[in-house]
């Protein structure tokens, strides 16, 4: 009963937690892309497409803090002469987490799973996952979220702006448990996002965005991967569609 009596204070009581407020808005973007250069089509499993989904979540917002989560897949689909199109692997992501905004800019932090699994072969060793803890801070505008509030509102304007943010991530060691992961040796992580906007005319859009992944391995061994995407969307009312060419470089340090 006392337990019960402390709680009904805290949330009726308590003035700071009228300042919470449900929110429940999801994003999301779906992304299909052919591979067209830079792969050997001769071998067994040639990644032919890649598709990509990814739905966020903001749950409730309070004195500032905006609880959230990420829900998403990406699905690498095989073709090669040989055997036509069948799917590869596939990579689940959850990530709940928290931010706190400001009028330009944000902060957040997450706890991050990523699970890899092949699909229609057998794992000898079972599938790769791991958790890791994130965080990191940017310009709203380089967040999913809030990239649409760029465009909002203007026409045939050349735009010329940039938006950046940086998230680092310390990876728990894989010690085949339900909070560490299994089969990886992956120890820090460090994600890298500038984006450039170059305008908007009449109903398309332009921005491009360079991307740096870096990934560092028990004795300091690296994975390093660069990407270079140029963007034209058409722009609708709530949402946008359209084309881009991604450039990927993977380098091992």
């Amino acid at each position: 009963m006392r337990l019960c009596r402390w709680i009904c204070f805290l949330f009726f009581m308590y003035p700071g937690f009228c300042r919470a407020e449900l929110l429940m808005r999801t994003y999301g973007n779906l992304t299909i892309a052919p591979y067209v250069h830079g792969f050997d089509r001769a071998k067994q499993r040639y990644p032919g497409y890649r598709s990509e989904f990814m739905n966020y979540v903001d749950f409730f917002q309070f004195r500032g803090l905006v609880f959230n989560s990420l829900l998403g897949t990406t699905t690498i689909i095989s073709d090669t002469d040989a055997t036509g199109m069948r799917l590869d692997r596939i990579r689940y992501t959850l990530t709940p987490g928290v931010r706190l905004e400001r009028s330009s800019w944000l902060v957040r932090a997450a706890l991050h799973h990523e699970c890899i699994h092949t699909i229609g072969r057998r794992e000898a060793d079972g599938s790769i996952w791991w958790n890791s803890l994130q965080i990191g801070i940017g310009t709203k505008e380089a967040y999913y979220q809030y990239l649409l509030n760029e465009y909002r509102g203007k026409q045939d304007h050349f735009l010329h702006t940039w938006d950046a943010r940086i998230d680092i991530g310390y990876i728990i060691p894989a010690e085949r448990t339900l909070l560490t992961g299994q089969n990886h040796d992956y120890r820090f992580e460090q994600f890298s996002l500038l984006r450039y906007h170059i305008g908007v005319f009449g109903k398309w859009v332009y921005f491009a965005t360079l991307r740096q992944n870096l990934w560092v391995k028990t004795g300091l061994v690296t994975e390093q991967q660069v990407l270079l995407t140029v963007n034209m969307f058409r722009r609708g009312t709530r949402n946008f569609a359209g084309i881009f060419y991604t450039y990927l470089h993977t380098y091992h340090l």
